[in-house]
């Protein structure tokens, strides 16, 4: 991957954008996710040099490739303590947690809860489509009741997971949510969570 040198004083959405060829399903949420994001980037004229993605494992794992920034593609469900590690050797540096519903809240829940626990000055945000999408398409844990996928051909029996209720009653007010045909919102909570000196963690629903 190559980070694009810019002159010029003001950058634009496009030059947060890497030269890597975007590779999420046609129609998937993610990409207007990745487009709020960078349009969010260019207008705080986030210093690229200083700014970390850290992702685990799934779809949403990708991200780090897409920025023309640093970045970490790391161990499913270990994110949050990776970038804490990162944050903590460099606090000068903007660090951003990518993660997924399976990636967040199953295999890196115990570590979700704490990095928001600790307060780590983190942004946070999880992309829930709902399923896993990487894996085939079996259940995740804000799948809701009675979604049928390969590992629940009857439908699913258990109560889905609330990212924004889990994230606010270990530390609130932390947890926003938003849809991501709502791009303009999408953007607005990123600059916000940016600004904000504590963890601050987005749901943004993919799967709608």
């Amino acid at each position: 991957m190559t980070v694009t040198t810019i002159t010029d004083a003001q950058l634009a959405p496009k030059d947060y954008a890497s030269d890597q060829e975007v590779r999420w399903c046609p129609g998937c949420g993610d990409y207007a996710i990745l487009k709020a994001v960078q349009k969010a980037c260019a207008e705080m004229q986030v210093d690229r040099a200083r700014t970390v993605f850290v992702s685990g494992i799934g779809c949403a794992a990708r991200f780090p490739y897409y920025m023309s920034t640093y970045g970490f593609h790391t161990v499913h469900g270990r994110a949050p303590a990776i970038a804490t590690g990162i944050k903590l050797a460099n606090p000068e540096l903007d660090v951003w947690v990518m993660t997924g519903d399976g990636d967040g809240l199953s295999i890196g829940g115990n570590h979700m809860l704490h990095v928001l626990r600790r307060n780590v000055d983190l942004q946070i945000i999880l992309f829930n489509n709902e399923i896993y999408g990487l894996t085939k398409g079996q259940y995740s844990p804000t799948s809701r009741r009675g979604t049928r996928s390969p590992s629940t051909p009857l439908g699913s029996l258990e109560y889905p997971v609330s990212a924004c209720v889990f994230g606010n009653a270990i530390s609130p007010p932390i947890s926003t949510s938003s849809g991501f045909a709502s791009s303009s919102r999408m953007t607005a909570r990123a600059r916000a969570s940016w600004r904000a000196p504590s963890t601050r963690s987005k749901h943004i629903s993919s799967a709608s």
